[in-house]
């Protein structure tokens, strides 16, 4: 001890601790967490490491009773797929259509999966496919979620965004499914890692990404009408909450208030008017420090706009000055 050594206090005891030697004692109090270690490499190829874990359930299910989902990554390229399930056993069959997409896409094979030690992981079916596949299986320690940690990550962060576009938005949580779906193709288009210059989506498919046609998501929108014949006086497009874009064709994925589902279809007007702050111009504007971002400059915007999609604060009103527009409607 270093107290004896220097002889800081008097009348202590000289003690020496053995080396090489482990105190039972001093582990029952003292035991911590082993470091974990930097990772040492990553795959050098698609399709040559995949990492997968489930999420959920979660307290409110989508509209087809999903309350799970499903992340898989490609180490290589780290592009993510997302798959929505009702039960956890439905990973297996979700493993299956995953494999036959990508593998038939780059024409490779999955050399090796790694997970949790979860059951919807460890059953004979899977173990047996994988083996019969000649898929390596790789999992981590139980409570161990460092091991992991590129799925782990990927979880949180797809939670995360897709918790705020709900909030932002005001779109109900039933659509928390949509949400997710979003917030995995805005991050295969545009996140690019620490060690990287290309976008998942470029090293996946071999081509730079383009993002023209992102709109905001929840915004209002507005859907041509293609199931019926109208009349003459009849509307020709039917109102809807826009919830991301279509896996299936070039499309947007919308809700329909009059049909009560979500539709895909090409022909539609959105409306992001609602989201005035991803409007404003700060180069032609003169900022006060008692703006508040939540006011509303136009006064006719906030007259015609519902009170749902709008957040206002009555008691702070707006000093955003906006140049070269007349008098009458600058407030403040």
């Amino acid at each position: 001890m270093k107290a004896c050594k220097y002889q800081a206090v008097r009348g202590l005891p000289d003690i020496k601790i053995p080396d090489n030697t482990i105190c039972k004692s001093c582990q029952f109090g003292k035991q911590t967490r082993t470091n974990f270690p930097e990772k040492e490499g990553s795959a050098s190829k698609p399709l040559e490491l995949i990492h997968t874990d489930v999420c959920g359930p979660f307290r409110t299910r989508t509209p087809r009773g999903e309350e799970y989902l499903i992340l898989f990554i490609d180490d290589f390229s780290r592009f993510v797929w997302l798959g929505l399930m009702k039960h956890k056993d439905e990973a297996f069959e979700k493993f299956k259509s995953f494999k036959a997409l990508v593998e038939n896409k780059l024409d490779h094979k999955i050399k090796c999966l790694r997970s949790d030690r979860g059951g919807e992981f460890t059953s004979n079916e899977f173990f047996d496919f994988c083996e019969e596949h000649g898929i390596r299986r790789e999992f981590f320690t139980a409570r161990t979620p460092q091991q992991n940690g590129v799925v782990e990550r990927m979880n949180r962060t797809v939670q995360q965004m897709a918790c705020a576009m709900l909030d932002e938005s005001r779109t109900p949580a039933t659509f928390w499914g949509e949400a997710a779906y979003a917030a995995v193709v805005i991050l295969n288009k545009t996140n690019v890692g620490v060690n990287n210059t290309q976008t998942p989506h470029e090293l996946w498919y071999g081509e730079t990404p383009s993002v023209k046609h992102f709109k905001i998501f929840g915004s209002k929108c507005y859907i041509k009408n293609t199931d019926e014949q109208p009349s003459k006086l009849e509307p020709r497009a039917d109102e809807g909450i826009l919830l991301g874009y279509s896996p299936y064709s070039k499309a947007y994925k919308c809700y329909s208030k009059r049909l009560g589902r979500i539709v895909d279809s090409i022909d539609v007007v959105v409306d992001e008017k609602g989201y005035i702050p991803r409007q404003v111009n700060h180069e032609n504007i003169e900022e006060d420090e008692d703006y508040s971002p939540n006011q509303i400059n136009d006064e006719e915007e906030s007259q015609e706009a519902p009170e749902e999609q709008i957040r206002i604060e009555e008691k702070t009103p707006s000093r955003y000055v906006q140049k070269n527009h007349p008098e009458s409607q600058i407030l403040g």
